[in-house]
């Protein structure tokens, strides 16, 4: 079993649905398979390559969510400050435009997997298991 690291969890709704994530050691945008027959999310996923300059964007601004989440955690931040610490809200705010609509897959160029997640010393691993695609 080959676990990749979760670099980023933008979505998440009874487990991560859309950030980044490695794919053989390699950054991908990962997003959940939305199944209009169960109006779900399942634990399939659509993996696209992402470009260097998107990643610094969402990498620096996921660092900026942690730093409020710990705070958060700490009580030192009220849930109304959320997902930025005061100091940090302009950036994130400049952070957010520059993303836009980016964080997606691709449509076209995008592989199909089947994601096992696992929690192992406060980090999110995910074994990805390629899966045929029935629609």
């Amino acid at each position: 079993m080959i676990l990749d690291r979760i670099l980023t969890v933008n979505d998440y709704y009874d487990g991560p649905r859309l950030g980044v994530a490695e794919l053989n050691g390699v950054p991908h945008i990962y997003q959940a398979e939305h199944d209009h027959r169960t109006e779900a999310h399942g634990e399939h996923f659509f993996l696209s390559p992402i470009r260097p300059d998107l990643l610094a964007l969402v990498l620096e601004d996921w660092q900026i969510w942690l730093r409020w989440n710990a705070a958060y955690q700490r009580g030192e931040v009220s849930l109304e400050t959320h997902p930025a610490l005061p100091a940090e809200r302009d950036r994130h705010e400049i952070i957010e435009s520059l993303i836009g609509d980016q964080l997606k897959t691709d449509p076209i160029n995008h592989a199909y997997y089947r994601a096992h997640f696992s929690y192992l010393s406060g980090e999110i691993y995910v074994e990805w298991v390629v899966s045929p695609r029935c629609d």
